[in-house]
Protein backbone atom coordinates (compact mmCIF):
# COMPACT_ATOMS: atom_id res chain seq x y z
CA UNK A 1 0.00 0.00 0.00
CA UNK A 2 1.30 3.35 -0.83
CA UNK A 3 0.34 6.07 2.00
CA UNK A 4 1.70 9.62 0.77
CA UNK A 5 1.35 12.36 3.08
CA UNK A 6 0.63 16.22 2.05
CA UNK A 7 0.29 19.68 3.98
CA UNK A 8 -1.74 22.30 3.09
CA UNK A 9 -0.66 24.67 0.48
CA UNK A 10 -2.31 27.65 -1.10
CA UNK A 11 -3.21 25.20 -4.18
CA UNK A 12 -4.18 22.35 -4.03
CA UNK A 13 -3.52 19.89 -6.89
CA UNK A 14 -5.96 17.16 -7.80
CA UNK A 15 -5.25 13.18 -6.69
CA UNK A 16 -6.07 10.53 -8.59
CA UNK A 17 -6.19 8.00 -5.43
CA UNK A 18 -8.50 8.54 -2.78
CA UNK A 19 -7.94 11.71 -0.40
CA UNK A 20 -8.62 11.32 3.51
CA UNK A 21 -8.49 14.83 5.44
CA UNK A 22 -7.33 14.98 9.00
CA UNK A 23 -6.19 18.07 11.02
CA UNK A 24 -3.42 17.96 13.30
CA UNK A 25 -2.90 21.27 15.61
CA UNK A 26 -4.46 23.90 12.88
CA UNK A 27 -2.47 21.89 10.09
CA UNK A 28 -4.88 20.32 7.06
CA UNK A 29 -2.89 16.96 6.10
CA UNK A 30 -4.16 14.72 3.32
CA UNK A 31 -3.05 10.89 3.03
CA UNK A 32 -3.58 9.71 -0.20
CA UNK A 33 -4.14 5.95 -0.47
CA UNK A 34 -4.25 3.60 -3.87
CA UNK A 35 -7.41 3.79 -5.00
CA UNK A 36 -9.97 0.55 -6.01
CA UNK A 37 -11.41 0.51 -9.40
CA UNK A 38 -14.39 -1.47 -9.53
CA UNK A 39 -14.54 -1.94 -13.59
CA UNK A 40 -10.71 -4.04 -13.34
CA UNK A 41 -12.48 -6.12 -10.35
CA UNK A 42 -14.26 -9.57 -10.31
CA UNK A 43 -16.78 -11.86 -8.73
CA UNK A 44 -14.79 -14.46 -7.25
CA UNK A 45 -16.12 -18.34 -6.47
CA UNK A 46 -15.82 -16.91 -2.91
CA UNK A 47 -18.67 -14.25 -3.37
CA UNK A 48 -20.67 -17.02 -4.64
CA UNK A 49 -20.29 -18.94 -1.38
CA UNK A 50 -21.17 -16.03 0.63
CA UNK A 51 -24.18 -14.93 -1.29
CA UNK A 52 -25.62 -18.42 -0.71
CA UNK A 53 -25.07 -18.96 2.37
CA UNK A 54 -26.42 -15.43 3.22
CA UNK A 55 -29.41 -16.45 0.70
CA UNK A 56 -29.97 -19.93 3.48
CA UNK A 57 -30.29 -17.58 5.98
CA UNK A 58 -33.63 -16.02 3.98
CA UNK A 59 -35.72 -18.00 5.80
CA UNK A 60 -34.91 -16.64 9.52
CA UNK A 61 -35.39 -13.30 8.14
CA UNK A 62 -32.10 -11.90 9.79
CA UNK A 63 -29.01 -11.88 7.69
CA UNK A 64 -25.34 -12.15 9.36
CA UNK A 65 -22.33 -11.53 7.41
CA UNK A 66 -19.22 -11.97 9.26
CA UNK A 67 -16.70 -9.02 8.88
CA UNK A 68 -14.60 -10.91 6.46
CA UNK A 69 -17.47 -11.46 4.41
CA UNK A 70 -19.15 -7.75 4.67
CA UNK A 71 -15.56 -6.87 3.84
CA UNK A 72 -15.86 -8.78 0.91
CA UNK A 73 -19.39 -8.05 -0.52
CA UNK A 74 -18.92 -4.07 -0.25
CA UNK A 75 -16.98 -3.40 -2.97
CA UNK A 76 -19.04 -5.81 -5.40
CA UNK A 77 -22.15 -3.26 -4.87
CA UNK A 78 -20.40 -1.43 -7.36
CA UNK A 79 -19.05 -3.63 -10.07
CA UNK A 80 -20.02 -3.22 -13.40
CA UNK A 81 -23.02 -4.80 -15.26
CA UNK A 82 -20.97 -6.75 -17.15
CA UNK A 83 -19.45 -8.19 -14.46
CA UNK A 84 -22.26 -9.37 -13.14
CA UNK A 85 -23.68 -10.65 -15.93
CA UNK A 86 -20.88 -13.24 -16.52
CA UNK A 87 -21.26 -14.15 -12.87
CA UNK A 88 -24.88 -15.24 -12.81
CA UNK A 89 -24.50 -16.54 -16.17
CA UNK A 90 -24.72 -20.26 -15.24
CA UNK A 91 -27.13 -19.84 -11.32
CA UNK A 92 -30.13 -21.03 -11.07
CA UNK A 93 -33.15 -18.50 -11.35
CA UNK A 94 -33.93 -19.12 -8.15
CA UNK A 95 -30.84 -18.48 -6.70
CA UNK A 96 -31.12 -14.76 -8.67
CA UNK A 97 -34.25 -14.30 -6.79
CA UNK A 98 -32.93 -15.28 -3.44
CA UNK A 99 -29.31 -12.73 -3.99
CA UNK A 100 -31.58 -10.48 -5.36
CA UNK A 101 -33.14 -10.53 -1.46
CA UNK A 102 -30.06 -11.02 0.24
CA UNK A 103 -28.90 -7.82 -1.58
CA UNK A 104 -31.55 -5.68 -1.12
CA UNK A 105 -31.84 -6.33 2.62
CA UNK A 106 -27.77 -5.98 2.69
CA UNK A 107 -28.06 -2.51 1.33
CA UNK A 108 -30.47 -1.32 3.64
CA UNK A 109 -29.01 -2.73 6.73
CA UNK A 110 -25.68 -2.82 6.62
CA UNK A 111 -23.55 0.49 6.60
CA UNK A 112 -21.15 0.85 3.40
CA UNK A 113 -23.49 -1.01 1.22
CA UNK A 114 -25.79 1.66 -0.30
CA UNK A 115 -25.28 1.75 -4.13
CA UNK A 116 -28.26 4.02 -5.12
CA UNK A 117 -28.56 3.67 -8.71
CA UNK A 118 -25.39 1.14 -9.23
CA UNK A 119 -26.90 -1.50 -7.19
CA UNK A 120 -26.38 -5.55 -8.07
CA UNK A 121 -29.63 -5.72 -7.93
CA UNK A 122 -31.07 -4.14 -11.07
CA UNK A 123 -28.01 -5.83 -12.20
CA UNK A 124 -29.66 -9.11 -11.54
CA UNK A 125 -33.24 -7.99 -12.22
CA UNK A 126 -31.81 -7.52 -15.89
CA UNK A 127 -30.33 -11.08 -15.92
CA UNK A 128 -34.03 -12.33 -14.69
CA UNK A 129 -35.22 -10.14 -17.22
CA UNK A 130 -33.04 -11.83 -20.00
CA UNK A 131 -34.54 -15.13 -19.06
CA UNK A 132 -38.15 -14.00 -18.88
CA UNK A 133 -38.33 -15.10 -15.50
CA UNK A 134 -39.45 -12.58 -13.02
CA UNK A 135 -41.49 -13.25 -10.29
CA UNK A 136 -44.62 -11.52 -9.90
CA UNK A 137 -44.09 -10.55 -6.52
CA UNK A 138 -40.52 -10.49 -6.39
CA UNK A 139 -41.33 -5.95 -7.00
CA UNK A 140 -43.48 -5.48 -4.67
CA UNK A 141 -41.36 -7.77 -2.30
CA UNK A 142 -38.09 -5.25 -2.86
CA UNK A 143 -40.24 -2.15 -2.75
CA UNK A 144 -41.35 -2.88 0.90
CA UNK A 145 -38.01 -4.06 2.00
CA UNK A 146 -35.41 -1.40 0.44
CA UNK A 147 -34.90 1.97 1.18
CA UNK A 148 -33.22 2.43 -2.22
CA UNK A 149 -35.32 4.85 -4.53
CA UNK A 150 -34.09 3.44 -7.56
CA UNK A 151 -35.13 -0.03 -7.01
CA UNK A 152 -36.79 -2.25 -8.64
CA UNK A 153 -36.45 -0.10 -11.39
CA UNK A 154 -33.53 1.58 -11.93
CA UNK A 155 -32.70 5.36 -12.44
CA UNK A 156 -35.00 7.16 -15.39
CA UNK A 157 -31.78 7.89 -17.26
CA UNK A 158 -31.20 3.98 -17.45
CA UNK A 159 -34.57 3.29 -18.86
CA UNK A 160 -34.68 5.96 -21.41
Amino acid sequence: MIVRSFRRTSRIQSFDNLVLGATNKGDLRFVTVESWDPSAASLTSRHRVILNHAAEQLESGTIVLSDDEQALLRPVMLMDDDVWQAFVATESTASLEAWIRVLTLVERDVNGFEAGSRSPVLKLIKALKARDAIPADLFGWIKSHTQNRFLPYGSLADRL
